[in-house]
């Protein structure tokens, strides 16, 4: 079966506040308070001579978590303690390996998913129910207040069962750390756990950094009907949960419900079917811990400080957070001496979650405040920002609203009875950082919460909003698309499990840009569309090769991790087709990421496309499944296939016929790179000798093609001489090579170039990338 010819790809369609001086002085009572308790850093603070972002430690005077011997984490791990992990059963390994309490750095790699057994395979409310004889309806019935009442909580035969089923689940979900642990995101990679909770007990000297830490959903809340006048459902799973922990440091870190946002929640008994219940709770006695720069959104009950008004403990410092779409509980403190400084609170509603209060002070609280900045929306009031039951106290300065002088403690006392008191009885002396208040709603968005951090520690581009995409409803958005229109350059658009029938463009404009699967598995989030190259568009002509993509990514520093993409065209299904050509991506950017993805389809899977044929645009595909039969890696950009399975698609030719060609690169003539497969598997059950490994497509005369294939294995459907000619130009014109290939369809003679020891070092993935920038993603 012959290709049909390609043809260039056409072009597509592309797409402050004032500063103020704040109040320098804190009324303690009688005493005053210097503002400027430490130096300024204007960012994130850098952790002083960490090697890299595993080893980095608390910095000196960064709140409470400095406090004596400061907060250090896994710094002294060995070897056999440092780990990197990519799923929920390597976590746990890393997590549990002995000895108990050896130091130990733990780097996740990309989304792992908790709600998932040890081979990987994900599981559902209803794998934990089997066997325990819950279901909802039974729960419903048995506990129903026209049945059951509402003076006594739910106890027999159906509550045992929801309580055995919870149980089933936190086995899975709920992963205890020890102390002396560092659990670090890898930068680049979209690190992150969804649906975990990480419990630090009665254990010392934690680091959770630069980490998304989403949708901890109870599959199970158990129905309480004597909680409040009409009762309530209550959930098990915060994202990190601190139970008698001492010296943690949670930083860089962002905690979301999405992308299963309350307003999915359905209503049972007449009361809202709550499944997550906090972000970040300090309880049960812990002690000197910082949070810092964290990301908090999309979520009602945020933080909870104190187990109870007699808890013990709970010296506490929140500076640099920033709080959007955050219902309540940024914190509620019931105990402790709590310090707020320079945090970013948006009061605006987001996704279905509207502003109640933002800071609950009550008991034995004394929370010092100071230079924190809200943005007010049009519905709020400065006397709602607090709350309390009159016994907790508030004391601050340098606090904004809306760029404005602000004392949220007199606004709340004014407007209530039971009054908040504005002095508190001891000091803050660890506030390194501390800055005015005025320019942190332009800047803060920008540095915190997770994706921000590079390897060393310190602080890069930040990543921006998080826009959550559920084809049920259940998010801010139905469609990637949409998504992707109401982004913003540095946004990160989290897709939910499902499949997403809809072509995806990601223009120029949009750089940085993140899609990332919420579950981490590209199995479960599927993009797909059945465009060819022949397939008439709305209004007249065919969409052309490129225009047949299902995903096109057109904007510099896009990664995209954690999908599926497919073009489904079938030619059977089509026999009046005869441009066949049928693109799952299109990348036509610079610096573009596609990690733990898969890309299938049939002739031109994936296009690695420069606009401008000379210019420096790259592409690095790692830890990636390509499928395709025809040309189906192609292009004139520089595109590197790393650790990356391939599937040579079988379209039913036999031995002495020809089922297909792996790749097409057009390179221009005066750049040295074009594609390169490495440490990678090439399989199919094609009859044997009847793929080859590329064949030169030429566009013009400076099209000289470019590609090499290495240290990769080679099934026996390669042909003896793998490369052929395209279109009357000779393969042995263009730039093809093979290195240290393994696997019966490896080889070596005059058909088959072979690099020596010496080029294959210029022939690297870091060598490929590095551009005039020096770009590295390799690691």
């Amino acid at each position: 079966m012959s290709a049909s010819p390609h043809r260039r790809p056409a072009g597509r369609q592309r797409l402050a506040l004032a500063a103020a001086g704040a109040a320098a002085v804190l009324a303690l009572g009688a005493v005053p308070l210097a503002l400027n308790a430490g130096a300024s850093t204007g960012g994130a603070p850098v952790a002083a001579a960490a090697a890299d972002l595993g080893h980095a430690v608390l910095p000196a005077r960064d709140g409470w978590a400095a406090e004596g011997a400061g907060t250090t984490g896994g710094r002294s791990a060995d070897a056999a303690h440092t780990f990197t992990v990519t799923t929920r059963a390597e976590l746990a390994k890393a997590l549990a390996a002995g000895p108990a309490g050896a130091p130990r750095i733990i780097r996740v790699k990309g989304v792992i998913d908790a709600n998932t057994d040890d081979t990987g395979r994900a599981l559902g409310c209803a794998d934990y129910a089997a066997g325990t004889g819950h279901s909802d309806a039974a729960y419903a019935k048995a506990y129903d207040p026209a049945v059951w009442g509402r003076t006594k909580l739910p106890s027999g035969r159906q509550e045992d069962a929801r309580r055995a089923a919870q149980a089933r689940q936190a086995a899975r979900v709920v992963l205890d750390v020890p102390s002396h642990t560092t659990i670090v995101g890898v930068p680049g990679t979209g690190a992150g756990i969804t649906g975990g909770n990480l419990t630090v007990k009665n254990a010392q000297d934690v680091i959770v950094r630069n980490l998304a830490l989403t949708d901890v959903r109870d599959c199970f809340p158990q129905w309480d009907p004597t909680d409040g006048p009409t009762g309530n459902w209550n959930s098990a799973y915060d994202a990190v949960s601190l139970r008698g922990a001492t010296h943690v440091w949670i930083d860089h870190d962002t905690f979301s419900d999405a992308p299963h946002l309350d307003a999915a929640n359905p209503t049972r008994f007449g009361r809202e079917y709550q499944v997550h219940d906090g972000a970040l709770d300090i309880t049960n006695g812990s002690d000197l811990v910082t949070a810092s720069y964290n990301r908090f959104a999309d979520h009602d009950k945020t933080m909870l400080i104190g187990s109870s008004d007699k808890d013990t403990g709970l010296r506490v410092t929140l500076h640099h957070n920033v709080f959007q779409g955050v219902v309540q509980r940024a914190p509620l403190a019931r105990v402790g001496q709590i310090h707020l400084y320079d945090n970013y609170y948006d009061t605006a509603p987001l996704d279905g979650y509207a502003h109640s209060y933002s800071v609950n002070s009550r008991a034995g609280a004394q929370i010092v405040a100071e230079n924190n900045h809200w943005r007010l929306s049009a519905d709020r009031k400065v006397s709602q920002l607090l709350s309390g039951d009159g016994t907790g106290a508030f004391a601050g300065s340098g606090n904004l609203v809306d760029g404005a002088a602000a004392d949220p403690a007199a606004a709340y006392n004014a407007a209530n009875t039971k009054k908040i008191r504005p002095t508190v009885s001891w000091r803050p002396a660890l506030s390194a950082g501390l800055e005015p208040a005025a320019a942190l709603p332009d800047r803060l968005p920008k540095q915190a919460g997770a994706g921000v951090l590079t390897e060393n520690g310190t602080a890069a581009p930040a990543t921006g909003r998080i826009l959550t995409v559920a084809a049920d409803g259940s998010a801010a958005h139905r469609t990637v698309q949409s998504a992707v229109d109401a982004a913003g350059p540095g946004d990160t658009v989290l897709i939910a499990r499902g499949t997403y029938r809809e072509t995806v463009n990601v223009p120029a404009a949009k750089k940085g840009l993140t899609l990332q699967g919420a579950t981490g598995n590209a199995e479960d989030v599927v993009l797909a569309y059945d465009n060819a190259a022949g397939t008439p568009k709305p209004g007249g002509g065919t969409h052309g090769t490129e225009g047949s993509a299902t995903l096109t990514v057109s904007a510099d520093g896009t990664t995209v991790t954690g999908l599926t993409v497919q073009n489904t065209f079938e030619r059977s299904a089509h026999p009046g087709t005869t441009a066949t050509q049928a693109v799952a991506l299109a990348a036509r950017g610079d610096r573009q990421q596609y990690l733990n993805s898969r890309f299938i389809g049939h002739q031109d899977t994936v296009l690695n496309w420069a606009p401008a044929a000379t210019g420096q645009y790259r592409q690095y595909f790692r830890h990636c499944f390509v499928a395709g039969d025809v040309d189906f890696l192609f292009g004139n950009a520089t595109a590197v296939y790393d650790h990356v399975n391939i599937t040579l698609r079988d379209r039913g030719a036999a031995p002495g016929g020809s089922n297909g060609y792996l790749a097409a690169p057009n390179t221009d003539a005066a750049k040295p790179y074009g594609i390169l497969v490495t440490d990678s598997t090439i399989s199919s059950t094609a009859a044997p000798g009847t793929f080859h490994l590329g064949r030169p497509w030429r566009t013009g005369p400076s099209a000289v093609g470019q590609f090499v294939v290495r240290n990769t294995v080679l099934p026996a459907a390669v042909e003896k001489a793998p490369w052929t000619d395209m279109h009357g130009y000779s393969w042995r014109s263009a730039r093809f090579a093979e290195y240290a290939n393994t696997g019966p369809g490896a080889g070596a003679g005059a058909d088959r170039p072979q690099l020596t020891a010496a080029r294959a070092a210029s022939y690297t993935a870091r060598a490929y990338l590095a551009g005039t920038d020096g770009w590295n993603p390799v690691g």
